[in-house]
């Protein structure tokens, strides 16, 4: 091998090698640091100079001339990855972990995925980067106009984060680490700065130009010509300077002990070599030129790596990724919530050590961080925890095997996970279970991805840990406490998975005391409604108030709250108080230590953070959040489910991960569910440039952009009228994915089409799509439609009645969403709603009516002049089901109908139908006064519902059609388990209520019943089938399944009435006279009479069909995989084995089709 040629660029070294890029010969050269022998030669891959080289473990990344940059395994002297996208010469190349960052005279800095080469962020460093350092989020760039910038990797800002201008020459090199960041220029000074505020602390002089820089724990390396000088960072005293290049040194490298240089300046130089220099002592150990004894490179790496190439290791690495060993994620949503103002921002930076800030810009919608229960410091990156748990669930592999070897009982590795061999792709198996195996082996990742992706060593060092557990990674959701965000804030709050903090201001709750209860009580409810078993912190601010007296605050939330006999608040011990004070604008770091013990402990006891799960679903994750998206349709993540054979739980694992917060999957509507949202801060911000609060809309409304497009008065129609035309839509969300978005808002019921002419907006887009956005009508008024409503002959009326809870804000604004949309469909005789605040008039065809929203009810009054007025009050209660079921979905209420003979007598629907059924006279009014049932006839003779069916031309005939999405259930009839009735009212004033169908029939269904072909039944048979199910949950669907398999002429045996009371004989009866039994699945189905019933059925040896509801968050209902987990021991084959049929209300033939056959095939 040759002498080296031209200048040493470039120099880099690992523990074991010293590695050299040379411009002259375009070589990489690579030596064996222990005893100087040449083990790898060889020319850049595209010929061209090299400028830059950096070296992790076998792996050396090199920059070249003309934009070449490559990944190169030494191993083998191959090229892993030519990284294409720079269009001028690299400068500086930084491997950091599983990222490569260069920097190039193309004025970028580029950072790439070291396992895929794929290139994940540009940053337009708007200069050309002559020399580049990172450390974690943090970039420095060095540039010839005599500047520093600072830029933030994880931010993806153009701009830089800070600009340092203290040089007077051009800057050549810069370094950094967790203390400092040093430069050199042309100005013959390094200069020395604190990080992470970059204040210049220390400036040294040098011999000549500094043309390199490197920093390591206490020691400083410059170059310059001809010397080189160590050094002392603390105080900036000189310790060495290392003579014996007789050229100009143009690079340094400092690690541990050992100081690398190189040298030179064009062909044929006297001093051309790489030295080594010892940098304790100063003593010149070791030079280098390219003519030293060759050594095979495979001698020096596995020497160097010995244990860490462990076959052990790789075997049980690729054993845990074919499986798909199951791993616990712990993860958690950490949900901030408060009245606005109150300091949740500022609780937030308190979590995160961050500097107290005295005012600042409230948060808009909701803002994303990220942080682990360890550092508590914000972690930018997204992260899917797939690597992390590879490396847990081989290492406990490893120590299983270990253990296994040496008979030696041990303590499981704690650190690795808790009970690992006891679930199944989220489900848990018995203690005493075999470990797991996968029926069909899958390859996570490629074979030839494995050891580059990996670290064995890794695996061998947790695999000797037993006592370290594994930390709790939280994404913080910082919810804005406007009140016109409310209504988009309930999308959001999970069910599981998740801890709520509801931050409130002391001083506020002491001086404003009814106000502040109010808003506190408003989102203790909130909590409740949407995670009712979750942990709540309760967390006081302004502690550093000096009027703040603790004692009184927690007097005040016991006596007005109640908090103490609320059994999800979690306590303060140490302070034997029921919140946690803290004062946000303290200066110490650990300001609110005892808050995150709560939160790490609250996170702790939830089971979705001990729960595991297989590491397929993590690859899922892992690869959709590769795609860089911010949302996928649903079928890209089933396609990606599919490949790793957990296709049939794509469902599944969405929701584990909507959950805790890492993506967003909503599935109330056909839209929502067909779309998968990656990137939910991305979503958020697009929602709230919509739905913003006052502080927010003046930064749009006196906006250039705005004014120059010519959107002023449509913006200013969008405030006042909650109307959006698309021009201002496409505006707000920079065209992009604008039919995304609305298809979304639309589907969660922020937004409706508005089908009317508004002779107001510029001429040139009345004709365009106008949406109404409802919930910005919040708070506006109208005296002409106060005056209207006041003017209308009033007729039926009911009450929506939440008073036994609350009624949340975005209830009456999705309801009217939904009447807008629907009140649009009717051709040339569509009127325009009247809007204002939290009332409207609106028009269904011939019908007319006015909302109101009073407190706790929402009132529907119909004008007496409508055609069929109980025909639109169900179709009216039907879409509030549907928002009802769709977003706030546990919510209590109770419908209650007034007499049209007596105003002042309300009462509830159901203990109206009760009495009719009886044939009661009277009832109890909600007042306790009795009123009579023959006043009421008018709601039952107003037509019905088949005769619309058949094509009327009333309101219900579009029913079906236009908020079939939202509607959920078959009737009016609310679940037992819903609401309870206490009041008593006359049954037949009611009648109108009941007059179309209004409880009974199926509202999804056609109506028509096909003719099916059915086997004759077998001797001594008298039913096709015996109905099985859990009253509390499944009593109406199964009603419903029972009416239409009897319409379509089976024979089914079913207790429709007794409440699961049957005795077992009657019971065995009943099975033994049935072909088969199907068994509806729904939570705590396996108890009681069911589980009697299932017991005889497979004593009899009956075949036994299942069905499960199609959507698992419906109330009552479960995953399918915890069927599986609570059944009993002698029926789980049943579950595993067979399939189940998923029961759909908008494909009901189909649905009925299928089982129908599965009857007739048993």
């Amino acid at each position: 091998m040759g002498r080296i040629l031209g200048t040493v660029d470039c120099v880099a070294q690992s523990a074991d090698l010293v590695l050299a890029a040379t411009s002259g010969d375009g070589y990489l050269r690579v030596w064996s640091k222990e005893e100087g022998a040449l083990v790898l030669e060889m020319k850049t891959p595209n010929n061209m100079p090299a400028n830059t080289v950096a070296v992790q473990d076998n792996l050396a990344a090199v920059g070249t001339l003309a934009g070449g940059l490559f990944l190169i395994d030494l191993g083998t002297s191959s090229v892993l990855h030519a990284l294409v996208g720079h269009t001028d010469h690299v400068n500086s190349v930084i491997l950091d972990g599983n990222q490569i960052i260069s920097g190039s005279e193309d004025q970028t800095i580029r950072v790439w995925d070291r396992i895929s080469g794929r290139e994940i962020l540009t940053i337009d460093a708007q200069v050309e980067v002559k020399a580049l350092a990172a450390h974690k989020k943090l970039l420095v760039v060095a540039s010839q106009d005599n500047i520093v910038r600072v830029f933030d990797r994880a931010t993806r800002h153009r701009r830089p984060r800070r600009v340092l201008r203290q040089a007077t020459g051009k800057v050549t090199a810069v370094a950094i680490d967790a203390q400092r960041m040093a430069s050199g220029s042309y100005d013959r000074k390094v200069r020395v700065y604190a990080v992470p505020s970059f204040r210049l602390v220390r400036v040294l002089k040098a011999d000549g130009i500094v043309t390199c820089v490197a920093l390591e724990g206490d020691r400083i390396v410059s170059a310059s010509f001809p010397t080189i000088t160590v050094w002392d960072a603390r105080n900036g005293d000189t310790l060495h300077v290392l003579q014996g290049h007789s050229s100009i040194v143009w690079t340094v490298s400092l690690l541990g002990p050992d100081v690398v240089s190189g040298s030179g300046n064009s062909a044929g130089s006297a001093d051309i070599s790489v030295r080594v220099w010892d940098a304790e002592t100063g003593a010149l150990t070791r030079v280098l030129n390219g003519t030293e004894a060759v050594r095979p490179i495979e001698e020096v790496l596995g020497a160097a790596t010995g244990a860490a190439a462990s076959a052990a290791a790789e075997k049980v690495l690729k054993a845990a990724l074919a499986n798909g060993d199951p791993a616990e994620l712990g993860r958690c949503k950490l949900m901030i919530v408060g009245q606005c103002a109150a300091g949740k921002t500022s609780t937030v930076r308190s979590l995160l050590g961050m500097a107290p800030v005295e005012e600042h810009i409230s948060t808009v919608g909701v803002e994303l961080k990220r942080t682990d229960a360890e550092s508590w410091e914000e972690i930018k990156d997204l992260d899917s925890g797939f690597e992390r748990q590879v490396y847990r669930v081989a290492a406990l592999r490893m120590a299983v095997q270990e253990q296994a070897a040496s008979k030696t009982p041990q303590s499981t590795p704690m650190r690795i996970c808790r009970k690992a061999s006891n679930l199944v792709f989220g489900r848990r198996r018995s203690s005493a279970a075999r470990p797991f195996v996968a029926e069909v082996q899958v390859e996570l990742v490629p074979e030839a991805e494995v050891a580059q992706r990996f670290e064995y060593a890794e695996i061998e060092d947790m695999a000797g840990k037993t006592q370290s557990d594994q930390k709790i990674y939280f994404t913080i959701w910082d919810f804005a406490g406007q009140d016109v965000f409310y209504a988009l804030h309930h999308i959001f709050l999970t069910r599981e998975g998740g801890v709520f903090m509801v931050v409130f201001d002391m001083q506020e709750l002491l001086s404003k005391q009814e106000r502040a209860v109010e808003y506190l009580s408003f989102w203790l409810n909130s909590v409740k409604l949407r995670a009712p078993t979750a942990p709540i912190i309760l967390v006081g601010t302004h502690y550093d108030e000096a009027s703040v007296d603790l004692n009184e605050v927690e007097e005040i939330l016991i006596g007005q709250l109640s908090v103490d006999e609320n059994e999800n608040i979690v306590p303060n011990s140490r302070a034997s108080l029921n919140f946690f004070p803290i004062d946000n604008m303290s200066s110490e770091p650990d300001r609110a230590s005892e808050l995150r013990v709560a939160v790490e402990a609250s996170a702790s006891s939830l089971e979705s953070g001990s729960r595991k799960i297989s590491l397929r679903w993590l690859k899922v994750l892992d690869d959709l959040l590769m795609l860089d998206c911010d949302h996928v349709p649903f079928k890209a993540a089933q396609e990606l489910a599919t490949k790793y054979h957990v296709g049939e739980q794509t469902d599944e694992l969405l929701s584990f991960f909507h959950e805790l917060g890492m993506l967003v999957h909503l599935r109330a509507t056909d839209v929502l569910y067909d779309n998968v949202v990656l990137n939910p801060q991305w979503l958020l911000n697009k929602l709230s440039r919509v739905i913003a609060d006052d502080i927010h809309v003046d930064q749009i409304r006196y906006d250039h952009e705005l004014q120059n497009a010519g959107l002023e008065k449509d913006f200013e129609w969008l405030r006042k009228c909650g109307i959006a035309t698309l021009s201002l839509l496409r505006f707000l969300w920079n065209d992009e994915e604008v039919d995304f978005l609305v298809d979304f808002m639309r589907g969660a019921m922020l937004l409706s089409d508005w089908a009317f002419p508004e002779e107001s907006l510029t001429s040139g887009r009345q004709s365009e799509p106008l949406y109404l956005v409802s919930s910005l009508l919040k708070n506006s008024t109208s005296a002409e439609l106060d005056a209207e409503i006041a003017d209308m002959d009033i007729g039926l009326t009911c009450v929506l009645d939440f008073s036994k809870f609350f009624l949340p804000d975005g209830v009456f604004a999705r309801l009217l969403s939904l009447c807008v949309q629907y009140s649009g469909n009717f051709g040339a005789i569509s009127r325009a709603p009247q809007l204002a605040g939290n009332q409207a008039i609106v028009h269904f065809n011939f019908s007319d009516f006015a909302l109101k929203q009073t407190k706790n009810k929402i009132w529907i009054r119909i004008e007496r002049k409508s055609r069929k007025p109980a025909s639109t009050l169900k179709t009216l209660v039907g879409m509030f089901r549907g928002a009802r079921n769709a977003i706030f979905r546990d919510l209590p209420w109770e419908l209650l109908l007034q007499s049209p003979k007596d105003a002042s007598a309300l009462c509830a629907y159901d203990e109206v139908a009760r009495a009719r059924t009886s044939g009661a006279d009277s009832v109890l009014s909600t007042s306790k006064r009795i009123t009579s049932v023959a006043d009421f006839d008018p709601f039952f003779h107003d037509g019905s519902l088949e005769e619309d069916e058949k094509g009327s031309e009333t309101v219900e005939q579009a029913t079906a059609a236009d908020f079939d999405p939202f509607r959920q259930d078959d009737s009016l009839k609310e679940d037992e388990t819903d609401t309870e009735t206490v009041e008593q009212a006359s049954v037949a004033d009611f009648d109108p209520h009941f007059q179309d169908g209004l409880l009974q029939e199926d509202e999804n269904d056609t109506g028509t019943v096909e003719q099916v072909s059915l086997q004759v039944l077998p001797a001594g048979l008298e039913y096709h089938v015996y109905l099985s199910h859990r009253q509390r949950n499944a009593r109406e669907t199964c009603n419903l399944i029972a009416d239409k398999l009897e319409s379509r002429g089976l024979k089914v045996w079913y207790d429709r009435e007794s409440r699961g009371d049957l005795a077992k004989e009657v019971m065995r009866r009943g099975i033994r006279a049935s072909k088969c039994y199907l068994l509806f699945l729904s939570k705590s189905v396996f108890m009681g009479a069911v589980l009697m019933e299932l017991e005889i059925a497979l004593q009899e040896k009956k075949p036994v069909l299942l069905v499960h509801e199609n959507d698992p968050d419906r109330a009552g209902f479960v995953t399918f995989t915890s069927y599986i987990e609570s059944a009993p021991k002698d029926a789980k084959h049943l579950l595993r084995e067979s399939e189940s049929i998923p029961f759909q209300r908008r494909l009901t033939e189909h649905f009925y089709e299928q089982l129908i056959a599965r009857i007739n095939a048993s």
